[in-house]
Parts: structure tokens; sequence; C-alpha cells
């Protein structure tokens, strides 16, 4: 890949120990078993006889062996801003790859990695395993969240001693950018290690979530065994990937269903990559805190993100209690996206999304 910076491609070998949770339910056969996965998912469970919804049947410590695609961009001409030793460590989140950050389609109004290089900063991206050209692996195991967050752990110390910068060498700082799932990543990395992380910038996420945000989200996306919506693109994969049944779908999830531009939801539909079932549960397991996390934190959501916010994050409804599993944050700030949907950087006025967090890397000395 190649922008105005000067990009690298790496296949970067990644091996995990971890302790992983062990699917406890059949696996699906048709996309009626995943409908009734997503009631269970979705459903309410305080009222009895209902009971909370637990798909694990234990977990075993496993070790993995995987080959994750990345690529590590940098300011070609160095003489603006400076901030090129600050090395952003960008996650996507479910439903794409790293081309979420680095898309080839009007990079100009949709590209997070050329912005960021043009504003002096470097960039690194990667394929989180299970999508683009990271190793395939089941959707029933190896994509949870365990196995995501130590193949994060690994590549945040390469990056941090200088491997797979290119010429950069070793950075001086290096900050987690995430988006949805990616945010959830990058949050819990900092909560288990306040110390790897520089600072964080997570994108597409909230805390405050009215209680049918999630069910009307899951509900609208219409997720189907991946290879039942495209055989020829998803070939190969197992009934644990689903996809969008189709591009409405995508679009309520991801846009602003009133105002977005076709070119740009026809290519996110182009490059959309499966989800695994596993790595939903998360998202509906509660925020994890970081309240020993000291280093500048932002918070950038939609203002008609629907998984995050049912559709409406006016109302300063960031601000708590994301405040609160942040108190150690300096300096902390949450910001709202005006008329953009879930999926921040293919909506309207992405670039006015990415000014925001540009500023406030520069002014938090990052």
């Amino acid at each position: 890949m190649d922008l105005i910076g000067d990009c690298i491609d790496y296949q970067i070998p990644v091996t995990t120990r971890t302790e992983a949770r062990i699917w406890g339910l059949p696996k699906f056969s048709s996309n009626y078993d995943v409908s009734a996965f997503f009631l269970s998912l979705i459903r309410r469970t305080t009222v009895p006889p209902t009971l909370p919804f637990n798909p694990f049947s234990g977990s075993k410590n496993v070790t993995g062996n995987y080959t994750i695609g990345a690529t590590f961009c940098s300011p070609k001409n160095t003489s603006k801003g400076g901030h090129e030793k600050t090395v952003l460590l960008a996650t996507h989140g479910l439903g794409y790859d790293r081309r979420y950050w680095i898309p080839t389609v009007k990079t100009s109004e949709y590209s997070f990695a050329e912005y960021a290089v043009s504003k002096g900063y470097s960039i690194f991206m990667y394929d989180r395993v299970g999508t683009g050209e990271s190793s395939r692996v089941s959707g029933y195991n190896e994509s949870q969240i365990s196995n995501q967050l130590a193949i994060l752990t690994s590549l945040t110390n390469s990056v941090r001693s200088g491997h797979y910068t290119g010429t950069l060498g070793q950075p001086s700082k290096v900050v987690h950018v995430g988006h949805s799932y990616g945010s959830i990543l990058s949050h819990t990395l900092v909560e288990q290690d306040p110390s790897i992380s520089d600072g964080i910038i997570l994108t597409g996420t909230g805390y405050n979530a009215t209680a049918m945000a999630f069910p009307v989200a899951f509900e609208g996306v219409r997720g189907n065994i991946a290879t039942t919506v495209s055989p020829a693109k998803y070939m190969g994969l197992d009934s644990g990937y689903l996809a969008p049944a189709d591009i409405y779908g995508l679009t309520v999830f991801f846009f602003n269903p009133v105002d977005f531009d076709p070119e740009a939801l026809w290519y996110s539909q182009y490059i959309a990559q499966p989800l695994a079932a596993i790595e939903l549960l998360p998202a509906v397991a509660g925020s994890p805190g970081a309240t020993n996390f000291t280093g500048p934190v932002m918070i950038l959501t939609g203002e008609v993100d629907l998984p995050n916010c049912g559709g409406n994050c006016n109302g300063g409804i960031l601000e708590h209690p994301t405040r609160e599993i942040f108190s150690k944050a300096k300096p902390f700030k949450t910001a709202v996206h005006p008329n953009s949907g879930h999926g921040i950087n293919f909506n309207p006025n992405a670039t006015g999304a990415f000014g925001v967090m540009m500023d406030f890397l520069a002014e938090s000395g990052l």
C-alpha cells in the first residue's frame, strides 16, 4: 500500500498463550440457528424463569501460532509537525479489516491513515486474526477476545521495540486508536497494563447505551452465516462467521441511513469482513474499568450511532460513566461527530472527525 507517506506491508508471526473459553452450543447449521442465537444474546434476562445466556462449557489453556497482515506508514516529509516518532496503533472493529483505516476510495475524504500521515504522525494498522490477510481461524474459538487481546499486546510490544516500523526505528510514543470492537480491545489492553500505551482514542464506542440499543442494532444488521451470504467471497470459513444479510443491514448498522455517500457505502460492502459469533459476546458483557490509566483518553462516537447510543448520542450520554471509568485520565475528552453513524470513517465529513482526533493528540503532547 502507498499513500502520501512511506508505507510498508508486513506478514508478522505471532504466538499467543491464553486461557480460552470453550464454545458450548451446537454449531450453526442454518440461519435459523443464527436467529435463535441472536435472540438468546439480546433478550431480557431479568424476569424468571429466563436464565442468563451462557454459551460456554468451560475454559482451557491454548497456544496459537498466527500470521498477521499489517501496514506501517510514516511521513515522507518530517519538516511539518514533528510527530513522526508517535506511532498510532490502529485496531479495526467487527465487519472490516485494516482497510477501514486505509481505504482506496476517495482517500482524501475517508482515509484516516492519509490524514494522520499528512499531520506528521506515523501509523501501524493490522488485520485482526480471522480477517483480511491475517490467519483464518475458527469463528467458534480462536477469534475470541482473549486471543485478539494477546495478539494486540504482542504487536504493541514489537512496535515499541522498533520492529515493523520501517526506517523510523523505535518510536517515542505509542497511541492506541480503536474503532468499535477495536476500541474494546484497546480499552481492555490499558486496563490490564496501564503502562503499555501513551494514550488512547476510542471511536465508535460508548458506555451508556440504552437497554434496547444492542438488540435494535443486532436485529437491524440481520446477521447470516457468511457463506450463505456470499459463498465465493467467504469460501472456506466455518459457520461461526456471520455477515449482514444484505447491504441494507450494513447501512443501518454502520451508516447514517438518511445521509451517506453511496460510493463509500458500496466500497465498505466490497471490503466487508465477516465477524465471528464468539466476538459478539464481550460486546454485551459490560464495560471494563481502567481507573489506573493516567494517559490521555478521547471517546469519539457518531451522532446517530445505533449500537452505542440507540441512534442518538447527544445529550451528554458519552460523559458518564465513561469519565468515572477513566477517572485518572489526563486529559479526558468526549466528542460527538455530527451526522455520522457507527462507521465514522465512511460517514459524512470523516475528515472533521480525524481533525478532532489529531487536535487532541497535539494538545495532549503526543
